[in-house]
């Protein structure tokens, strides 16, 4: 039986509201993100908020069987100020941080089962725990992971240290000449700017479920599943895109992959992503198609495409090019270079754009 993730101590009391800044920018740091930098960082003038993000992947039991998820370990008083507003005004969502509960981002709950969870089985480094579910929460546009916890927690569980550096920048302020003032307080680091496409916001929630629908699956010998035909005939479809050619996604995908990729063409960066390498987005099946020890990939409702898949093996140092990443990043993808365990190959759509 998995062993139930315990509350540490009392914790000090949750204020009842903050004064919310957006995420402007962020840099990875693979040696870690610890407090002298963030006082470093949170010395340059123009910075409102900064804290370090401990990103990793859980395999959960969900009731469509076994999938991967996310996850994205914080300091609940650091990070408060930079979630999205309705999350930060939500004291129940802190105050469960604290007591270890974990908060599922909304733009992941209809992979979840779209029905109310109250805990989740996860394989852990030192076995089987059970998270304790406080809730449905974004934890960013587009959410930084499909699970948020504390980092007490996380590190708990052994998934890893924070290496995400994320800043908020004060109204007004330049942001280019912070983005230089930050670089020389934090030698080696380069920053990448969060904001979306001009005039375009995120949207999750119940919108995005049920655009994203659900379905029903039995499980091959091979590792393949076989999906619910209808759900396959609404919701995939195959376009030719720029640079790698043809593939087959889910119908919400397509468009931003395409403004993505374009864009790529349009900074004259083509050249860094090699078409003779670009994995499939659709594959219904488990990941590296091992239903015993690995669980339902995101590639089977063709919501993630992998591209330059030899240069970037699963757990290896990647070597996607950072410009790639902060292009897929801005319209509303999720990297897996970023995770524990990374994944450079891996891109993942994490929000959906309106209009």
């Amino acid at each position: 039986m998995p062993q139930t993730e315990s509350a540490p101590g009392p914790t000090a009391p949750i204020a009842e509201h903050v004064t919310t800044v957006r995420p402007a920018l962020k840099a990875d740091l693979p040696d870690g993100v610890s407090d002298e930098i963030l006082e470093q960082v949170r010395g340059v003038p123009g910075v409102a908020a900064a804290t370090g993000l401990l990103l990793s992947k859980l395999k959960v039991e969900v009731p469509q069987g076994e999938t991967e998820v996310s996850v994205a370990g914080v300091r609940p008083d650091e990070f408060r100020p930079l979630a999205p507003e309705l999350t930060a005004q939500a004291r129940f969502v802190w105050e469960g941080l604290n007591r270890f509960e974990s908060f599922i981002a909304n733009e992941e709950y209809q992979i979840f089962g779209g029905n109310p969870i109250q805990s989740l089985a996860a394989e852990v480094p030192e076995g089987r725990r059970t998270l304790r579910i406080g809730g449905v929460a974004s934890n960013g546009s587009p959410s930084f992971a499909g699970v948020l916890m504390s980092m007490d927690q996380a590190e708990r569980l052994k998934l890893g240290k924070p290496t995400l550096l994320v800043v908020g920048i004060a109204e007004g302020a330049n942001l280019g000449e912070i983005t230089t003032n930050l670089e020389k307080a934090v030698p080696g680091a380069r920053f990448e700017s969060m904001l979306p496409p001009s005039g375009r916001t995120f949207f999750t929630g119940a919108s995005a479920q049920k655009a994203i629908g659900s379905f029903s699956f039995t499980v091959n010998p091979d590792g393949t599943i076989n999906q619910d035909r209808k759900w396959v005939s609404e919701h995939l479809a195959t376009e030719r895109m720029p640079i790698i050619g043809n593939v087959r996604c889910h119908k919400v995908m397509l468009p931003q992959l395409r403004a993505a990729l374009e864009e790529i063409q349009s900074q004259g960066l083509a050249h860094l992503l090699k078409p003779e390498q670009a994995g499939r987005c659709y594959q219904p099946r488990f990941v590296e198609k091992d239903p015993v020890n690995h669980a339902l990939s995101k590639h089977a409702w063709g919501l993630a495409i992998d591209l330059n898949v030899y240069d970037n093996p699963e757990g290896s140092t990647p070597k996607m090019d950072p410009r790639i990443v902060a292009i897929f990043e801005k319209w509303g993808f999720r990297w897996g270079g970023r995770w524990t365990k990374p994944d450079g190959m891996h891109f993942e759509l994490a929000a959906l754009l309106r209009g």
